[in-house]
């Protein structure tokens, strides 16, 4: 029987749930595969969102999926789907510039999707990897 497990991230800052009293873990996994929600540009250690233009947010937002995912034991090269979500549909050029830095090659999955985020972030991505 496939077992969900609850992977805590790897710093308290990047708990969504404590700090920003999200109802979700940043990570599970069922089997082979790991779900992340809720990645956002705040500060690993201290959960402090940090503010600036899409294109920071969205680096800071790949380099804490990038380490919330080295915690569970993959790699922005597992991942295999990227819900991304940004503020404005205009931002979506530069959404782009930034995903390839860190997708460069057989990029995965992805859709993106312009919402009214919480907390005035401008990205936030749901991502599926596999282990």
């Amino acid at each position: 029987m496939l077992q969900r497990i609850i992977i805590p991230p790897p710093t308290c800052g990047l708990d969504m749930r404590v700090n920003y009293n999200y109802p979700e873990s940043t990570v599970v996994r069922a089997g082979d595969r790991l779900f992340l929600s809720g990645i956002s540009a705040i500060h690993p250690g201290t959960g402090e969102r940090l503010h600036g233009t899409l294109a920071a947010e969205a680096h800071q937002c790949f380099q804490n999926l990038s380490m919330i995912l080295g915690r569970a034991q993959s790699s922005l090269e597992r991942v295999v789907s990227v819900h991304a979500m940004i503020y404005d549909r205009v931002e979506y050029d530069v959404l782009n510039r930034v995903y390839r830095q860190y997708m460069p090659e057989g990029p995965p999955a992805r859709t993106v999707w312009s919402v009214r985020l919480p907390y005035a972030f401008k990205v936030q991505l749901d991502v599926t990897a596999i282990v």
